[in-house]
C-alpha cells in the first residue's frame, strides 16, 4: 500500500491520514462550511447541519467538501490537495 500525499509536501504517518490533515488546514475554529452552516460531528455518523452518513468515510468526505475552499488554500496560506500518482 502507498502512502498517501499532500501537495504541500505533508506525507501520512502512521498515527495521522491524510484525511486527518485536510481537516486540520482546512476546518475553521468556527465550523462553519462554505456554506454558511455549522458542521460539527453530533451523533455517530451524523453532522449538525442534518446530513446522516453511512460510514466514517461518508461523514469526512462530507466535511471535506464543505470545509474545502475552491482553491484549496488552507488557512497556512499554503495550497493542500492529494498529490496525483498518490496512493
Amino acid at each position: 500500500m502507498t502512502t498517501m500525499r499532500c501537495t504541500c509536501g505533508f506525507t501520512e504517518l502512521n498515527d495521522e491520514e491524510i484525511t486527518d490533515h485536510l481537516h486540520q488546514v482546512f476546518e475553521p475554529d468556527d465550523h462553519r462550511g462554505n456554506d454558511g452552516l455549522v458542521h460539527e460531528e453530533g451523533n455517530p455518523l451524523a453532522c449538525l447541519c442534518g446530513f446522516n452518513a453511512i460510514s466514517p468515510d461518508e461523514l469526512d468526505g462530507h466535511f471535506l467538501k464543505v470545509f474545502t475552499p475552491d482553491d484549496a488554500v488552507g488557512r497556512d496560506g499554503r495550497r493542500h490537495e492529494p498529490a496525483e500518482g498518490a496512493r
